[in-house]
């Protein structure tokens, strides 16, 4: 898997609008939104919009449900998101073009009460990097009676397909940049792979890996290229600070550490897709799974970021207690959710663990000029509440409610001071 290749030509994308042709130039993208719409169309949608929100607009997207960096191939198939939209072969080699500085963000009326917020200015936008992103906003309703199961798969796909369809004008637009990803071999340095925890929980707390539902996985070892190429898609309505959208997955910057670490410090084997299910039988089976992988890699460290909070605590722990245990070092990444206890479950062998963040600290996030959405859905957030949306428009609520504030595969903007 050593001689898997990727290069990501980059295409930055400084401004989006409207225009009569879906192209780019200088690095502005012009979107024909007629032509948009009908290429996400289903009949699920009682109606269907899009809209633009740039940085430093005074806009505020709520509910946000995923956000989706646009990628294509140019290589093979010439198709984006494999196992929804293009065949699984070739991911992860191969050149993959990427709108950079460009996301697509879905939202509408509320799928389930983990969905959070982007402000584009203001303090919300300090704590929120899909703050800095050129956005193009779909704004999906369903119609009346349709499932949350069936609702959350229409905003799913709606999403892939409008980032699939932004990324079919990069074919003929030159790159601005290449990045190259390509695990060369080393020898004699320390074997380090990330323990990848992807909620397969029900209940819309689920990952698709190659169209996939986690729910359906055992752990399973694959190439850092595809996690890059988007291989993992988001399907999670888990608490909006440290839930894991599309955009992370494709842009997971614990991959590129190790990367950038590969052969200087350490010897970068891997990621280890380990679902994270609610019930103790399937957490044992995973949760063993995944550490003997690791025994049979000869790993020497692993990383641990988690998804959420609560019941995924129990898997991290397990994990670390059993690779520990092995004589393999653990790292874990988590965002307690303070209280008199911060994680659900606890193990001796934890001695190495990253808090990206207190996510009950409250925040006013102040009102702005245009809401695209339902302002009114953050009673229903996970650290909102029926007070949190002010007679002025502004909004009283607990950073949990920002998308991801408190990531914790590390793409957060928070970070630590000593006094």
């Amino acid at each position: 898997m050593r001689h898997m290749n990727l290069d990501m030509e980059i295409i930055n994308i400084i401004d989006v609008k409207f225009g009569n042709h879906t192209e780019i130039n200088n690095g502005i993208l012009t979107i024909n939104k007629v032509e948009l719409l009908d290429f996400i169309a289903n009949p699920i949608f009682e109606s269907l919009n899009v809209e633009l929100a740039r940085p430093g607009e005074s806009v505020r997207i709520i509910p946000v449900k995923d956000v989706i960096e646009p990628r294509i191939k140019i290589t093979g198939s010439g198709g984006s998101f494999p196992g929804f939209l293009d065949s699984i072969q070739g991911t992860g080699e191969g050149k993959t073009k990427t709108l950079r500085g460009c996301g697509v963000v879905t939202t509408g009326k509320i799928v389930g009460f983990q969905e959070g917020i982007i402000d584009m200015s203001g303090i919300g936008a300090e704590y929120c990097y899909f703050s800095k992103l050129n956005n193009v906003v779909i704004i999906g309703e369903v119609i009346e009676g349709t499932s949350p199961a069936k609702h959350e798969e229409a905003m799913r796909i709606a999403g892939l397909k409008a980032a699939h369809y932004l990324s079919l004008s990069t074919k003929n637009t030159p790159a601005d940049d290449i990045e190259s990803y390509k695990l060369e071999l080393v020898e004699d340095l320390p074997k380090v792979a990330i323990v990848y925890l992807i909620m397969a929980q029900g209940l819309l707390h689920d990952n698709y890996l190659y169209g996939v539902d986690a729910k359906r996985l055992h752990p399973t070892l694959v190439h850092p290229n595809e996690i890059l190429d988007s291989a993992l898609v988001s399907g999670n309505c888990v608490v909006a600070s440290d839930k894991h959208t599309t955009y992370d997955h494709q842009n997971n910057p614990l991959i590129k550490e190790l990367y950038a670490r590969h052969g200087v410090d350490l010897d970068f084997k891997g990621v280890i897709i380990t679902p994270v299910y609610p019930g103790l039988a399937d957490k044992e089976r995973c949760c063993t799974s995944a550490v003997n992988i690791s025994r049979l890699m000869g790993l020497d460290a692993i990383l641990i970021p988690e998804e959420g909070g609560g019941n995924p605590d129990a898997d991290l722990m397990m994990i670390c207690r059993m690779a520990e245990q092995k004589g393999i070092k653990t790292v874990m990444i988590t965002a307690p959710n303070g209280g008199e206890e911060p994680v659900a479950d606890v193990t001796t062998e934890a001695d190495a663990v990253i808090d990206v963040g207190y996510v009950l600290e409250k925040v006013l996030l102040p009102k702005m000029e245009k809401v695209i959405g339902h302002p009114e859905q953050i009673a229903l957030l996970s650290g909102g509440s029926e007070d949190s949306l002010k007679n002025d428009g502004s909004i009283y609520a607990s950073v949990a409610v920002i998308m991801g504030a408190h990531n914790e595969m590390g793409m957060t903007k928070l970070t630590t001071k000593l006094y």
